[in-house]
């Protein structure tokens, strides 16, 4: 009996190791001398790492290739102090860490990490319908804009849940693009109506 329970356990841990690895693509670590070390477990291609400062001001980008795995180490020794974050940004997510650079030494806050989902959007017989998880409890904002680049629509909540249906049956057939704004980072969805 005991055996049974010691590999019951066993498979609820490896099984959550295999989640935890699924849902945090990106690990950040503190390394020597003001340096940050970060890799991610795989690389599908079309990623973009990025590390921005408080004033969205881009201190490096990349855009990723396709590969088993990438790690890459940057040195903060010649950054002013302050608050950066290293941002992860593919199709569905984009996952934020911040890092704090003092006088002496780099600080990654991984608790305070933030994973921001992408909307899920469909359109069906000229309704479109969106529906936004707001795990971080951030302002949302969301938004449809024609090809001319005009709002035709907005809201905003702080909702951890949203769904919305947008019955766009009185507008002329064309490209439109939802915009859906969680906290400071963007995710655009282009829908066609026929």
């Amino acid at each position: 009996m005991r055996n049974v329970i010691r590999k019951g356990l066993l498979s609820v841990a490896l099984l959550t190791a295999v989640v935890a690895q699924a849902t945090n693509k990106i690990a950040v670590k503190n390394s020597a001398d003001k340096k940050v070390e970060i890799s991610m477990t795989s690389v599908d291609g079309g990623e973009q790492l990025s590390i921005v400062d408080t004033k969205d001001e881009v201190l490096f980008r990349e855009n990723l290739t396709k590969g088993n795995w990438l790690h890459k180490t940057f040195d903060f020794s010649g950054a002013p102090e302050g608050i950066y974050f290293i941002e992860s940004k593919e199709a569905g997510k984009i996952e934020v860490t911040p890092v704090i650079v003092a006088e002496d030494k780099v600080t990654v806050l991984e608790d305070s990490k933030k994973v921001f989902k992408a909307p899920t959007v469909t359109l069906s017989d000229k309704v479109a319908k969106v529906l936004i998880n707001n795990f971080t409890k951030s302002e949302v904002k969301l938004s449809i804009i024609d090809a001319a680049g005009v709002e035709m629509y907005n809201t905003h909540n702080e909702d951890l849940v949203t769904y919305s249906a947008f019955n766009l049956d009185n507008l002329p057939t064309g490209e439109y693009t939802i915009v859906t704004k969680i906290a400071d980072y963007s995710f655009e969805d282009t829908i066609t109506l026929k």
